[in-house]
């Protein structure tokens, strides 16, 4: 072998050595390089601001679970004390109705709602039958007292728990002016109802199908004293035609549960 041969062949050694350490030296530092973690397979989308308007609309239905004492005077006298009549209560009639709400969040998960339906009228009957010999002819339970439009309007602040997506319970509780928008007479006569405030309890949920339209479902638990006078007694109403100015006072522990549902529109 050739000086000139043996020159090349020691430079093409050198050459392949410092190859060998440069890719050994790129393998290791790749290796130590930290790999990227893969995104998760699911990832429950973050609900989207609530801040704004919101009406409710559908159907209610107004399931009466109250209880009543009846009083009346026992001596057509002007200013005669009323006594309880033994035994004798009242029912109020259940209410379907087309029912609405409307509120606003004031923060991402409060908001203040609003709530009433379309006015029905309802019958308020005896429980019980008067103690014979009270009245001239005997008056059965189930006797119509009146007729009346029994309304009240749920003021209410709520919690709404976002963190479940579409689906978004709530839970709150507020006040309620009750009153009557008419009245008609039955064997009481003279029927006026005392406008009165009562508590009330709420909770539903709201299930989003986008940022503005959703399906809602609503119970709210009132609870009121009311007060239902009368100033005398029709005694047509059970086969005997002739009144008297009796006056009674009808003393009521209104709690109905309020059950709706409906679209929900978020603006």
């Amino acid at each position: 072998m050739t000086k000139k041969s043996s020159t090349a062949m020691r430079i093409f050694g050198a050459l392949i050595g410092a190859a060998s350490l440069i890719g050994l030296s790129n393998g290791a530092d790749a290796a130590d390089l930290p790999t990227a973690k893969p995104p998760p397979v699911f990832a429950a989308p973050a609900p989207p601001p609530q801040l704004g308007f919101f009406v409710k609309l559908g159907l209610t239905y107004a399931i009466n679970t109250s209880s009543s004492k009846l009083y009346s005077q026992f001596v057509p006298v002007p200013g005669a004390p009323q006594f309880q009549i033994p035994g004798v209560g009242a029912t109020v009639a259940d209410v379907f109705t087309v029912g609405f709400e409307a509120g606003y969040f004031v923060t991402q998960n409060v908001s203040i709602d609003i709530s009433g339906g379309v006015p029905l009228n309802a019958s308020v009957k005896t429980k019980g039958a008067f103690p014979p010999g009270l009245t001239p002819v005997p008056v059965p339970s189930g006797t119509t007292l009146a007729t009346v439009m029994p309304s009240f309007v749920p003021i209410t602040a709520l919690y709404h728990f976002t963190q479940f997506g579409q689906f978004q319970p709530y839970l709150g509780a507020g006040f309620a002016p009750v009153f009557s928008f008419a009245q008609k007479s039955g064997f009481n006569t003279g029927v006026t109802v005392d406008p009165s405030i009562g508590l009330v309890l709420q909770g539903g949920v709201d299930v989003m199908f986008d940022n503005h339209w959703g399906w809602s479902l609503d119970v709210k638990k009132l609870f009121a004293q009311t007060k239902t006078h009368a100033t005398g007694d029709n005694f047509a109403v059970v086969g005997l035609p002739i009144q008297v100015p009796l006056a009674g006072t009808l003393k009521t522990n209104f709690q109905p549960w309020v059950l709706s549902t409906g679209v929900v529109y978020r603006f």
